[in-house]
């Protein structure tokens, strides 16, 4: 980079040329001292550009990162700064804004009660007919490296509501069956769904292909385990049919301790809930231009296409090779032809995109 300094002495010698070339009507002519003052100076100012581009190649020479840019006419860097404020607001954005909706999960316990001798065989199916609740965001961590950008998303299920259908079944055996028989109950109820924190972390990872950049995700299979705290309606109606069962059948009711049991499977447990990450598909990113300017009377084809990726912790690094080439240009309709000058009507570039 040249100094201020110069640039400026480099202007005022520029002027002084002007004034004293005879085009401006001024008269005097520069005495020899001065003339030979200005060559010092000018020798002067084109050491220290000489120096100065010395300097720079040394710099460039012994930086790593330059030396190893990744090849083409034209190297932009984006800085990591920059994408990693982007993918936290988007990522807020995104979450503060989506509702998790989920069913069709089961859950199944069964058990064999013994009394000295095995009294008989339980089954419990729950199935969650159908879960909602809120999502809120946490700080992602975000690392840059290699070809991808790796994610460590955390996420708060902070509230939400779920409808569920129990089914309970009781086989006697023994002494059990001959008193009390069998059991089978269902029973539809409705919970809250209670907050807990969850990660997904992978990664995504850039590829150009062609005339395009590939962002893939790399994120490994992700389980949640959603909990949910029935309500005292639907304990109520539980209690109610198991109310009504007991009598001969009490002592076997006590033994299985059938709420209990359902508050384990439904608050303790919980319910194992897999992610379809695996569905997002790809997004592609076009990574190649292709317009036409015009300038006077002729017009430019450019043409760029990225040829290479590369990201490093302080920065993503894109190269592109760029063609341009001259094309003919199309003739002025014939009732514009007469209007103006050639340089009026062409003074104004214009931008054509091709397809």
């Amino acid at each position: 980079m040249i100094p201020r300094r110069a640039v400026f002495r480099g202007a005022a010698f520029a002027l002084l040329g002007l004034l004293f070339a005879g085009g401006t009507g001024c008269s005097r002519k520069p005495t020899p001292k001065q003339i030979e003052a200005w060559n010092a100076e000018l020798a002067g100012l084109q050491t220290e550009q000489d120096s100065l581009r010395a300097r720079a190649a040394e710099l460039v020479a012994v930086d790593p990162r330059i030396r190893s840019l990744p090849e083409g006419d034209v190297v932009i860097a984006v800085p990591t700064a920059f994408v990693r404020s982007v993918i936290h607001r988007l990522f807020a954005d995104v979450v503060s804004h989506v509702t998790l909706s989920i069913g069709g999960i089961k859950a199944h316990a069964e058990k064999k009660i013994k009394k000295i001798v095995p009294i008989g065989e339980f089954k419990v199916d729950v199935d969650i007919d159908k879960v909602v609740g809120k999502l809120r965001p946490g700080d992602p961590r975000i690392g840059f490296g290699g070809d991808s950008v790796s994610m460590s998303l955390p996420v708060t299920l902070a509230e939400g509501k779920g409808e569920a259908t129990i089914h309970f079944v009781w086989d006697g055996k023994n002494v059990a069956g001959l008193t009390c028989g069998d059991l089978d109950i269902t029973q539809k109820v409705t919970g809250d769904v209670i907050p807990d924190h969850y990660v997904v972390a992978g990664s995504v990872g850039l590829v150009v292909k062609g005339r395009q950049v590939v962002a893939a995700l790399r994120f490994p299979e992700t389980r949640w385990r959603i909990r949910v705290k029935a309500s005292k309606a639907s304990w109520d109606a539980i209690h109610k049919i198991l109310d009504e069962k007991k009598g001969v059948c009490g002592w076997v009711l006590e033994k299985v301790d059938v709420p209990n049991l359902l508050k384990n499977l439904s608050e303790e447990k919980g319910f194992n809930v897999r992610l379809p990450i695996d569905k997002i598909k790809p997004a592609v990113i076009p990574a190649g231009i292709s317009d036409s300017v015009s300038v006077g009377d002729r017009t430019f084809a450019v043409a760029a296409q990225m040829s290479g990726l590369r990201i490093d912790p302080d920065a993503l690094w894109f190269s592109a090779r760029v063609n341009l080439e001259g094309v003919p240009r199309a003739p002025l309709p014939a009732k514009a032809a007469g209007v103006g000058s050639r340089d009026e009507q062409n003074v104004q570039p214009k931008l054509v995109t091709t397809p």
